[in-house]
């Protein structure tokens, strides 16, 4: 049987057995068995086995509640988290109301969802380039800042305009928004900063000739530090203390990996949702956690 033999395997060995695992009708429906009628001790690891094959359309109407279940119960005690992928694209919105930006986003079909939740179901969709891009992550306001996270986001690509237009009509409603985007594995650094519709900052480490506007206070304070005049983009080339665009995110609104705050003023829950356009697709195969 297979879950029996995932059950018996250390977590690291069931993983690596689970990527084995074909995605067949036959193995579907062993493990859909398992859920239904038992054993209980194999009925967790069939559920994971199963999200892991083929995602949430794997998972048979009762699993499914069965999880948002487990999701409601979860959030009750979710400390604040961060969302990241490999390649992080967020945006972050002033305010402190998470709706009125769901709402002028166009955003439809939200789901509630934990931190560590999204984060599995952002990067996995951020390393598979056939995946739909168009499921996003919402944050709670935190400290009168609203994140929004996913490839969606990406306002350094090739739908770059269409993003910062966006950004802007964000900016002139809310006030201030921001793009971000950071590799972890040194794939660069880049912010867009916009204030009432004008465009204030842009810094792209992968595309220094598109960079304008002042040095933000953070990025003068680097260059200050180092002895350096100018702007950042003119040491690019033989600079390390530039800082990221974690770091910038942090000290200029709010960051969603390494320096997110563990704790402030946090208004509403993290959701998923889609973006305008999207045809709603339900979550792709995953290690998940809840």
């Amino acid at each position: 049987m297979i879950a029996e033999e995932l059950a018996a395997a250390s977590p690291s060995e069931r993983r690596t057995l689970m990527c084995r695992l074909e995605n067949t009708t036959e193995t579907i429906e062993e493990l859909r068995a398992v859920r239904r009628d038992g054993p209980g001790r194999l009925r967790r690891t069939a559920l994971e086995a199963l999200a892991t094959l083929g995602g949430e359309a794997a998972l048979e109407p009762a699993d499914r509640r069965a999880v948002e279940r487990l999701v409601r119960i979860r959030r009750r005690t979710d400390p604040i988290g961060s969302v990241t992928s490999c390649w992080t694209y967020w945006w972050t919105i002033r305010g402190d109301d998470q709706a009125a930006v769901i709402e002028a986003l166009g955003l439809t079909g939200v789901r509630e969802t934990t931190y560590a939740l999204a984060s599995v179901v952002i990067d996995t969709l951020e390393h598979d380039k056939d995946a739909p891009i168009g499921l996003v992550y919402v944050g709670p306001s935190i400290n009168g800042w609203v994140p929004l996270m996913g490839p969606w986001c990406d306002a350094f690509g090739d739908r770059a305009a269409e993003v910062r237009e966006t950004i802007a009509r964000l900016s002139v409603e809310f006030g201030e928004a921001h793009a971000f985007y950071f590799g972890e594995r040194g794939d660069g650094s880049a912010w867009h900063i916009v204030r009432d519709g004008v465009v204030v900052r842009t810094f792209d480490s992968e595309a220094l000739e598109t960079c304008s506007g002042e040095p933000l206070p953070i990025e003068r304070e680097a260059l200050e530090r180092d002895g350096l005049t100018g702007r950042p983009e003119d040491h690019a080339e033989d600079w390390w203390d530039i800082p990221d665009a974690n770091e910038v995110a942090a000290a200029v609104s709010l960051d969603v990996g390494w320096h997110h705050p563990k704790e402030g003023v946090v208004k509403g829950s993290p959701v998923l949702a889609y973006a305008p356009g999207t045809e709603p697709f339900p979550l792709p195969p995953a290690f998940y956690e809840i």
